[in-house]
């Protein structure tokens, strides 16, 4: 952290820094939950979305990355256990192979990316009261493609029905 946001932003480095760990981790696991959905998907999700979730899962790693930079900017480390991620997450149980079926795989997604809009929207609350801009930026600019991935899963379970 430089000298002037060491300044700036005091003692508050920490509690935002356990705040973006735990980002980070949700961030962790949502990423291994679109992977591993998207190689073991069963049924016609297979052909017709395992693909885009490969994709969505690559947006999440990108995020967990933006949040690992920002931890380390204000001298931490995000958690490099995989087995500490469950410690931080705030978005609980996710194990991937209970989801396998699109509508299965899709209405678990529309619970953790409505959790990741509140987390986010916390976050910039929190990161704007504590005079932090720079996190603050980062949180409501992942803020809006939490919001914009919670609207596309919603609305590809509902294209699901049969009308």
């Amino acid at each position: 952290m430089g000298r002037t946001e060491k300044k700036l932003l005091g003692k508050n480095a920490d509690v935002i820094i356990e705040i973006l760990k735990k980002a980070y981790c949700d961030e962790m696991h949502i990423f291994h939950y679109f992977w591993y959905v998207s190689i073991n998907m069963e049924g016609i999700g297979l052909v017709t979305y395992a693909t885009a979730l490969k994709t969505q899962a690559t947006g999440e790693l990108m995020h967990a990355e933006l949040l690992s930079n920002r931890i380390s900017e204000l001298g931490g480390r995000a958690p490099s256990d995989p087995a500490e991620w469950p410690k931080y997450s705030t978005i609980g149980e996710l194990d991937p192979a209970k989801h396998l079926t699109l509508r299965a795989a899709l209405e678990r997604a529309t619970q953790f990316e409505g959790k990741a809009v509140e987390n986010y929207n916390s976050l910039a609350k929190k990161a704007l009261e504590l005079g932090d801009f720079v996190t603050y930026n980062l949180a409501t600019t992942i803020l809006a493609d939490e919001v914009k991935d919670e609207q596309h899963t919603e609305d590809i379970l509902k294209s699901l029905e049969v009308k």
